[in-house]
């Protein structure tokens, strides 16, 4: 009887733990989509607008890349930053009228 005590209350224990480590989890994963969609939603305001409005509102690029085979002009413009140790990569698709068609974003919160 004793050992059978024993055991509810190891199983019952860890049936709490499974639980709180579960649910610890969802909500970090709640919080990353949160920062993710916000990430998103302020990188899509710069779609199809000028190169221009990047600049001024990141500053020059770190790199540019121009498009192979594309039109003179197109290219990706990328923008490098760091926050707490973690590297963030922002690039932007520029098309030959210098207007952002597309966007990208790697580590940034």
């Amino acid at each position: 009887m004793l050992i059978f005590n024993l055991m509810k209350k190891i199983i019952n224990t860890f049936l709490i733990l499974l639980f709180v480590l579960l649910s610890s989890c969802e909500t970090v994963q709640n919080k990353a989509d949160e920062v993710i969609q916000k990430e998103d939603k302020y990188l899509m305001k710069f779609l199809n607008k000028k190169k221009d409005l990047l600049i001024a509102e990141f500053g020059y690029p770190d790199l540019t890349m121009p498009n192979d085979g594309e039109p003179p002009g197109s290219g990706k413009i990328i923008y490098i930053s760091k926050k707490y140790g973690i590297k963030c990569q922002r690039s932007f698709e520029i098309d030959e009228s210098d207007f952002v068609v597309g966007y990208s974003s790697k580590g940034c919160f």
